[in-house]
């Protein structure tokens, strides 16, 4: 019956969504004002992404209820104002500005948003702490659309903070709702706005960087996003021609307009209607390529001399040191040693980098054979780590282990949700005392998360029910403390934190790109 249902009627798969933390309010805009109708087969995958965010509601709440007067109030005081300096990475969509954002990263002066910021935005530091550890299971290790290293932690754009903040982003039309793609085009230039819609824009924009200043301590600023090629007049007013510098880089049309229906084919999981077609995306591609570059044209005279360096795609992957050197020295900007230490070791990580949409047998061959020549060479020091991650699991369990009964004897409570901060811990453990992570080093974490969870259950049941907390006789009832403790790990609940913590363990025990550009091979915590 179901597969007929099915047959007749394709459900589109829940995948993990880029608004999934947007609040509940968010998405009721996206879906009532305007109206987007749904079809039926995307009625689970729209419910799956409903779900994450009411859980992103809930945990944003307290931040946002406390910090909205607050922002309200100073943004008023401030018409709506930032006196920061600022970098901003311009170029159209798939013009290499990623690669650049993340090499400008590596530079310790500057602090950039993250991705457990931007698709929160409606947190602030106890929520984007939380997510940062927390979200793993919920991302991919590389973006769906070019297969580039991704983590909560790793450089973003702040556009998407407009989008899943104030529904104030051109995204929404082109990778949630596409037949609302005319109405929320206008966010991608701020043209055509209303008042209220370019108000929504603008504080939705002054409060996000708000907050990512608030936590910078001090550093500048590092923004990118393809929507502000379009928007350097409003960027110039909102954070002022003597605060903020720009970076422009641009790529061959064609190849921008090919690589933009490819990222369109394979963003469509996040679509919640009928993707367009290709035809139309090319259609969508060629248009807004065109506008921007003219709307750049228009205002990139507004901008300060010494205020704007522009390069090009190709001098940036030929002659990427070079064009680095240039970029600051034209910006004024001084260019450590230390910055050009982390850069240098990021070019190295991404040297034999291949997108999936643009194959490289030779590639292929050359990783295989580097690998098949170091194999022999690294078979001894293999050993040696191996004995080591394996201790590294092992004392991290037994301390977890040993943690989780002792609060379970303070709160006279099994906490059965301790599995999951557990599964944290040994995940981070296996990647960190591997030196990288793998998906055998995934598994182990796993595997040693759900020891920890059954070696856990009985004692913590014991000095739950019967510890010194706890008024009820031990006695004779050495029975009911086994078969609470069974009850206990078939509970739902236990189940859900169970999964949590297992799957989280074993994302992080996986995580090949373990730290953001520049940062070595670990997460900091």
């Amino acid at each position: 019956m179901f597969s007929r249902l099915t047959h007749a009627i394709p459900l589109a798969m829940p995948r993990p969504h880029f608004m999934g933390l947007a609040p509940l309010d968010v998405w009721a805009r996206v879906l009532l004002a305007p109206a987007a109708r749904v079809p039926v087969r995307y009625w689970l995958r729209l419910a799956a992404a409903l779900a994450t965010s009411a859980l992103a509601t809930v945990l944003t709440l307290p931040e946002r209820l406390v910090l909205g007067p607050l922002l309200a109030w100073q943004g008023r005081r401030r018409e709506w104002r930032l006196d920061l300096p600022v970098v901003v990475v311009l170029g159209y969509y798939r013009s290499g500005t990623t690669h650049l954002h993340y090499l400008l990263s590596c530079d310790p002066r500057f602090r950039t948003p993250a991705w457990c910021e931007t698709l929160a935005p409606c947190g602030f530091a106890a929520s984007w702490w939380f997510l940062r550890w927390f979200l793993v299971p919920f991302l991919s290790n590389t973006r769906p659309q070019d297969d580039v290293a991704l983590g909560p932690e790793w450089p973003a754009e702040d556009d998407f903070a407009l989008c899943n903040g104030a529904a104030a982003s051109c995204l929404i039309g082109r990778m949630v709702a596409p037949s609302r793609h005319g109405h929320y085009e206008r966010f991608h230039a701020l043209d055509g706005l209303t008042a209220r819609e370019f108000a929504r824009w603008r504080r939705g924009q002054w409060a996000f960087l708000w907050k990512v200043a608030a936590l910078s301590r001090g550093r500048e600023l590092l923004l990118k996003s393809p929507s502000h090629t379009a928007r350097v007049d409003h960027l110039l007013d909102l954070l002022g021609a003597e605060n903020v510098r720009f970076v422009h880089i641009r790529r061959d049309a064609g190849a921008v307009v090919r690589s933009n229906v490819a990222m369109d084919g394979r963003m469509e999981p996040q679509l919640i209607q009928d993707a367009p077609g290709a035809a139309v995306s090319e259609r969508w591609a060629r248009e807004q390529l065109a506008a921007t570059e003219e709307k750049y044209a228009r205002t990139r005279g507004l901008i300060p001399a010494g205020r704007l360096c522009e390069i090009t795609f190709d001098e940036l992957v030929s002659r990427p040191v070079e064009t680095v050197e240039r970029v600051y020295s034209e910006l004024g900007l001084e260019l450590t040693r230390g910055a050009r230490v982390r850069m240098g070791a990021y070019l190295e990580s991404v040297r034999d980098y291949r997108a999936q949409s643009e194959p490289d047998a030779r590639s292929k061959e050359r990783t295989g054979s580097a690998d098949e020549g170091e194999e022999p060479s690294r078979r001894g020091g293999a050993t040696e780590r191996r004995s080591g991650w394996v201790a590294s699991l092992a004392g991290a369990g037994a301390a977890a282990a040993a943690a989780w009964v002792g609060l379970a004897w303070l709160m006279a409570d099994r906490s059965d949700w301790l599995v999951w901060p557990v599964g944290v811990v040994l995940g981070v453990t296996a990647m960190r005392s591997g030196g990288r992570g793998s998906v055998r080093l995934g598994l182990f974490a796993a595997a040693a998360t759900v020891l920890v969870m059954l070696a856990a259950a009985w004692p913590a049941t014991l000095v739950a029910e019967y510890g010194p907390r706890n008024p009820n006789p031990l006695r004779e009832q050495w029975h009911h403390v086994w078969l609470s403790t069974y009850r206990g790990l078939l509970a739902m609940n236990n189940v859900f934190w169970g999964f949590m913590g297992v799957v989280t363990a074993y994302r992080f025990g996986s995580r090949r790109h373990a730290a953001p550009p520049g940062r070595g091979g670990t997460i900091s915590p």
